[in-house]
C-alpha cells in the first residue's frame, strides 16, 4: 500500500546562532532565513505564507541573497557540504556545487551577481571557489587561509571592480575575506580565472583581531572590519594597511553595514553589537577615514 506522508505546513523559529541567517529580500515583501536544513522564504505581511526550499541533508550554515534578489545561495555543514543556488522567482534549485568538504563557512554574491564566492570551513576544507552564475561552473579556486592551525574564514564581501594604481576601475573583480587572525584582499580576472592579487594580507603589525564582518566604503578605497573585541578597523586598499580603529561595543561586533549616502567625504556605518546595541559611527575622508 501507499505509505502515509506528512507535509511541512508552517515553520516557527530560525537558526539564530548563525551570523548571516536572516536576509531581507530586495522586493520589500519577503525575508529569507535558515531553519535547520531548510531554507524559508516568508511573506512579511502574511505569516502563513511560507515557501520551503529543501535540498540540503544537514544544517544550513550560511545564506546570501543576490543584490537584485534573483538568486539565493545557501551552504551546509557535514560530509556533503553542498552549496546550492536557488532561483527566487521560481522557487527552485538552480545549481548544486559539490566541491567543499566538512562545511561551508561563507557564500557571497558579487555586486552584479555574475559570480558567487564560497569558502569552506577551516580546518576540514580551507578551499575558496568562485562560481559563474551563467553556467554554474567553477571560475577560480584557491586556499582560503595560509595557516589552517591558527586561522579561518568567517566573513567575505565583494567590492566591485578592482582599481589600478591610478584608482581607475579595471575589468577585474575585488573581494575581501577575513576571520581568525586573518584579513585578506583578492583580485580576480573572470575571463581566465587568474588571480592578479591572491589573498594578500593587510598590514596591521600588532593589531591582531578575529574578524566577524566586512564592508567596503562607497568609493571602494577602504575596507571596514568588525571584530570579536568590539572594535571597527579601517584598512586602506591601495597600501593594504591599517588606517585606524575604534572601539564601538563591549560585546563584539556581529554585523556591519555602510548606510546609503551621497556624501563622498564621509561614510556612515551601522554596527550591531553582541551586547544587543546598535551604534552609528561616521568616518571622515579628511581625517584619513578615522571613525568618530
Amino acid at each position: 500500500g501507499i505509505e502515509p506522508t506528512m507535509e511541512l505546513e508552517h515553520a516557527i523559529g530560525f537558526s539564530g546562532d548563525l551570523r548571516k541567517c536572516l536576509m531581507f529580500h530586495p522586493n520589500g515583501r519577503d525575508m529569507v532565513y535558515a531553519a535547520g536544513g531548510c531554507l524559508i522564504v516568508a511573506d512579511l505581511l502574511d505569516p502563513h505564507n511560507q515557501v520551503f526550499l529543501r535540498g540540503h541533508d544537514d544544517f544550513i550554515t550560511t545564506v546570501d541573497v543576490s543584490p537584485s534578489g534573483r538568486y539565493i545561495a545557501s551552504g551546509q555543514r557535514g560530509e556533503n557540504a553542498d552549496v546550492i543556488v536557488w532561483d527566487f522567482e521560481e522557487k527552485r534549485l538552480l545549481y548544486r556545487m559539490q566541491s567543499h568538504d566538512a562545511g561551508v563557512a561563507v557564500v557571497a554574491f558579487s555586486h552584479d551577481e555574475k559570480l558567487l564566492l564560497s569558502v569552506g570551513v577551516t580546518p576540514g576544507d580551507n578551499r575558496l571557489f568562485v562560481w559563474d552564475m551563467a553556467s554554474g561552473l567553477m571560475n577560480a579556486q584557491s586556499n582560503a587561509v595560509q595557516s589552517v592551525d591558527s586561522q579561518n574564514t568567517m566573513c567575505a564581501v565583494w567590492g566591485g571592480f578592482f582599481k589600478d594604481i591610478k584608482r581607475r576601475d579595471t575589468s577585474n573583480y575585488m573581494f575581501a575575506t577575513a576571520g581568525k587572525k586573518s584579513i585578506r584582499i583578492w583580485c580576480l580576472d573572470p575571463v581566465n580565472g587568474a588571480w592578479p592579487v591572491m589573498g594578500e594580507n593587510f598590514t596591521a603589525h600588532s593589531h591582531i583581531r578575529d574578524y566577524t564582518c566586512l564592508a567596503f566604503s562607497h568609493d571602494r578605497n577602504h575596507l571596514f572590519a568588525g571584530s570579536t573585541t568590539g572594535d571597527v578597523s579601517c584598512f586602506q586598499i591601495k597600501s593594504k594597511s591599517l588606517a585606524s580603529s575604534k572601539l564601538c561595543t563591549q560585546g563584539g561586533i556581529e554585523s556591519l553595514m555602510i548606510l546609503p549616502s551621497n556624501d563622498k567625504e564621509s561614510s556612515s556605518l551601522l554596527i550591531g553589537g553582541g551586547d544587543g546595541t546598535l551604534t552609528r559611527i561616521v568616518c571622515l575622508r579628511l581625517s584619513g577615514w578615522k571613525p568618530r
